[in-house]
């Protein structure tokens, strides 16, 4: 018996990285898996690599070796009549909707505020905020007609928590993830439906390849950041050593009274001092 046995999952991002590491660990524990991400060839700003129909084929074929059901959907997740028609093709195909995970991101061109284009702010807020909530607006009154037990988890950054100059308008979006989760949890609760957050640190995905591709920067510098930089000098790791697990514990019943929590999972980089802040 696994612990989500015949539940269904929407996965927003899914079709690689920590979203793809989720997809597995939640069909090895029984549950069918709706993979939503932009993977059909469609055209987004700014010009990063985004998710291919080769990276959700992918995907397909691991969560299916795991024994299970796998519905991959295709859509531009920042546009709300697409997310309407993902919702329908994954209640037909399964019959409803249990969990929620908005995983779906992307990291920005690096560049002071002022310099940051109106263009680009609002890619980036609708790829980062918007896009989990109309997610959540959407998918949420099919887990409330299942009854008591759903749960949801969005996907924040320790950029959420803190100030990353020169990336303002990326955590002015993962702050906002935050305070929808909040207020989300406030209005579910009297349904029996949790939501919590979760801050990833540094975590190996191709998000990090593409903010390294898209800014000129090369992968193995984008890697040498990292070193040194949490408690447990674990450097950039993998997402089933990290998020995975935070994910399948706060939408399983282990975490049954655990609702409108922000879960850091980042190796303690974001209370370790740095060597200014050190005293002598």
């Amino acid at each position: 018996m696994g612990k989500f046995d015949d539940k269904v999952v929407v996965i927003t991002g899914g079709a690689r990285g920590q979203g793809r590491s989720h997809a597995r660990a939640l069909a090895a524990e029984g549950a069918h898996i709706a993979v939503w991400d932009l993977a059909n060839g469609q055209n987004t700003r700014p010009p990063y690599r985004m998710a291919s129909a080769d990276d959700m084929a992918e995907t397909v074929r691991l969560v299916e070796q795991e024994g299970a059901k796998v519905l991959p959907v295709a859509l531009d997740l920042r546009d709300g009549a697409a997310v309407q028609d993902a919702v329908a093709k994954t209640v037909e195909t399964f019959g409803g909707i249990d969990y929620l995970v908005a995983q779906q991101g992307a990291m920005p061109l690096t560049t002071e505020t002022w310099n940051t284009t109106e263009e680009h702010w609002n890619d980036v807020i609708a790829v980062n905020l918007t896009a989990s909530f109309l997610a959540c607006k959407y998918v949420i009154p099919e887990i409330i007609k299942r009854g008591p037990g759903g749960a949801i988890v969005l996907t924040s950054s320790t950029a959420g928590l803190t100030t990353f100059p020169w990336l303002t308008c990326y955590g002015a979006a993962k702050h906002g993830i935050l305070g929808l989760g909040k207020g989300l949890a406030n209005e579910l609760g009297s349904y029996g439906i949790r939501v919590n957050m979760v801050c990833p640190g540094a975590v190996d995905t191709p998000m990090v390849d593409a903010f390294a591709e898209a800014n000129g920067l090369l992968k193995s510098d984008m890697w040498k950041q990292f070193d040194g930089a949490d408690l447990l000098s674990g450097g950039l790791v993998k997402a089933e050593e990290s998020t995975t697990p935070a994910i399948v514990y706060l939408l399983s019943n282990d975490a049954r009274w655990v609702t409108g929590h922000t879960l850091v999972v980042d190796a303690g980089a974001s209370i370790k001092p740095n060597a200014g802040n050190v005293a002598s």
